[in-house]
């Protein structure tokens, strides 16, 4: 019971810290701020242990909880200064029907299917993954011991990859303060609420433009991906990389779309932008550079984003660019094998790469429908069909920008043993999937049900 009652009061603290930042930052109610408190507290706590990383400051829980209590004092208190006019309700056009109604009650199942399966495995059920059992919960748990960040040259204490951004392991550490040792179900269990927060906060901003049902389907085509909803388990980094972008995405869309609040939501997505650089090294690859590449498109072609788009992609860089000086003066690698930078063709792997998307099991239909949407979508757009949100295309090629990356490391460099093996390729294609479904929702016109 003490226990619960400690890891209850670290993850109040945490959610109370995000939700006043959300609320500062993005203006949003109490369902949105709450969503989205975690993902921003995950981020504010991974640059805390980074400053007591580069300080030996020892990771405690008067260094942790105490700066934290600090700053949702400051937020507090900001926001008391603050006025924030209330949200308006928008009012659709889209009457409620049947088939709506049907199609509601399904995705819930289905979504309520997949928090169960992520809710026993990570709270009910020890870590059990590989991987987490010799890198990334490991690397939590060593870290927690020696409170310090562990960057153990070899594997003698279990831990592999000591070059790996450490949001992930800063999150499990910060939910274990306080108990007499390691709790490996705190570790997992807040894990399973910055999922359950991600998810939904990526629901409520696609409802805010698109409409409750579009924002249900489109989250439901995202959280059913079998890939996805096997990391829902939690105990791999993957799938808070995913929520990092898939956030950033959204907020990005969303400042697109809002001129009030424009400045502000970019700033958000910069913010998620670097959160998914400190969860994996493939976060700048797969996150920064394509990020600036299409907020630079934006501020091409529309000069009235151009200098909230410069704020946001120097936050972004200034957040970022800290772990990357940091492993590299450490001499830590900036990609997961020393075999990365190897290039050569590996024709073996075409066949694996392309049908293992559509045969495997490891996507369900969500390749087919992806290869058949962006086709259908590009056809209007050629048609200036009013059916379309033309500004909101250039989204798609985030996620065409990571396929396309994915297909080089696996076909044009050492790591094709990992496609033929089925392993980490299908983990990565996770990313591109997701993303581009919800880049595809962002791209039909703006419809609202009637509200009753």
């Amino acid at each position: 019971m003490t226990s619960f009652l400690t890891f209850a009061g670290v993850l109040a603290l945490l959610l109370t810290e995000g939700a006043l930042l959300a609320r500062l930052l993005l203006r949003s109610n109490l369902r949105l701020s709450l969503a989205i408190a975690l993902p921003f507290g995950a981020l504010t706590n991974v640059l805390l242990i980074f400053l007591w990383t580069i300080t030996s400051v020892p990771l405690t829980p008067i260094s942790l909880l105490g700066p934290h209590a600090l700053l949702a004092l400051a937020f507090g208190i900001r926001l008391r200064k603050e006025t924030i006019p209330p949200e308006s309700t928008p009012v659709g056009t889209v009457p409620r029907t049947r088939a709506g109604t049907a199609i509601t009650i399904i995705c819930s199942l289905l979504l309520a299917v997949a928090s169960t399966y992520s809710f026993s495995h990570a709270i009910l059920l020890p870590t059990f993954q590989y991987d987490s059992a010799t890198n990334w919960t490991m690397r939590s748990q060593v870290s927690f011991t020696d409170r310090h960040i562990a960057f153990d040259p070899t594997e003698d204490r279990g831990m592999a990859k000591p070059q790996y951004p450490f949001l992930f392991h800063a999150l499990q550490i910060t939910a274990n303060q306080g108990q007499a040792r390691w709790n490996d179900t705190a570790a997992n269990a807040i894990l399973f609420v910055l999922s359950l927060g991600s998810f939904a906060a990526v629901f409520l901003l696609l409802a805010r433009s698109r409409g409750r049902l579009h924002a249900l389907v489109t989250t439901t085509l995202i959280v059913g991906i079998p890939q996805l909803s096997l990391h829902l388990a939690q105990g791999y980094a993957d799938i808070n990389l995913v929520q990092s972008l898939l956030l950033s995405l959204a907020c990005l869309a969303a400042a697109l779309e809002e001129t009030g609040r424009r400045r502000a939501e970019l700033l958000a997505s910069a913010l998620f932008v670097a959160s998914a650089v400190w969860t994996k090294s493939e976060g700048v690859v797969f996150g920064l550079l394509p990020w600036l590449l299409i907020l630079g498109t934006y501020a091409w072609k529309l000069p009235s984003v151009r200098r909230d788009a410069c704020f946001a992609a120097g936050v972004a860089l200034a957040l970022s660019l800290p772990w990357e000086l940091f492993a590299w003066a450490k001499g830590l690698s900036l990609t997961p094998h020393s075999s990365d930078t190897m290039v050569s063709f590996h024709a073996e792997g075409l066949g694996d790469a392309f049908f293992g998307l559509m045969s495997r099991g490891s996507f369900g239909i969500a390749w087919y429908v992806l290869f058949a949407v962006t086709g259908l979508l590009l056809m209007l757009f050629r048609q200036r069909d009013p059916r379309i949100e033309r500004r909101s295309f250039p989204l798609l090629a985030w996620g065409w920008f990571i396929f396309l990356t994915i297909l080089f490391i696996y076909l044009m460099t050492p790591n094709v043993r990992f496609l033929l093996n089925g392993e980490s390729y299908y983990r990565q294609m996770m990313v591109p999937s997701s993303i581009l479904l919800l880049a595809c929702g962002y791209c039909f016109v703006r419809k609202r049900e009637r509200v009753s």
